[in-house]
């Protein structure tokens, strides 16, 4: 029976190759993320011939350490942050001058993708913390803040009156806080 990869969750690809060392989907998890990984490279090393060959390169690396890690949680961020240092470090080892400009210029992408971690890890700890809510602290919160219903709308899907709703979405929203305070979020 052959299996339709294509369909599959990144996170179950991953899944797969850890612990079966399915080389196909880790193929097709790679393949997802090609482009980002060339138009990392290219945008570093400026040669797309360079920059195809340094992606060569981290096939290997990255299944390697996909392999062995189980803690590469955003896994999209983690291929960027490994092709960003590996363009570094082949520029490094070249030692390629670049101008001023462009060093300025990828100062402000590497901060957007620091952005892009912090946001990651914000997001990380709001479900984390949605995780200690009751099951109906928990489904008022989903269906009022992140399907944006109104009180009405969440009391008629949820067979409760609003007032039920609206004292869970209280709850919900207070143990969020506090657990998003004592996680380092500070409620932000």
């Amino acid at each position: 029976m052959k299996v339709n990869y294509k369909h599959i969750a990144d996170d179950e690809l991953l899944k797969r190759f850890r612990q079966y060392n399915d080389k196909m989907a880790f193929g097709i998890l790679f393949k997802r993320y090609l482009p980002l990984l060339l138009g990392t490279c290219k945008r570093y090393l400026k040669s797309p011939e360079d920059a195809e060959d340094l992606v060569m390169e981290l096939y290997e690396k990255c299944a390697d350490i996909l392999k062995s890690s189980s803690e590469i949680e955003f896994l999209k961020t983690y291929l960027f942050v490994v092709a960003k240092n590996a363009a570094l470090g082949k520029l490094r080892s070249k030692k390629i001058l670049i101008e001023y400009q462009d060093i300025v210029k990828l100062e402000v992408e590497e901060e957007k993708n620091n952005q892009l971690i912090l946001k990651n890890k914000k997001e990380l700890d709001l479900l984390n913390g949605m995780k200690l809510l009751t099951q109906e602290q928990r489904l008022c919160v989903e269906h009022f803040y992140f399907k944006k219903m109104r009180y009405k709308q969440v009391a008629e899907v949820l067979g409760m009156d609003v007032k039920q709703v609206k004292t869970h979405l209280q709850n919900g929203k207070r143990m969020l806080k506090n657990y998003l305070l004592k996680s380092g979020n500070h409620g932000k």
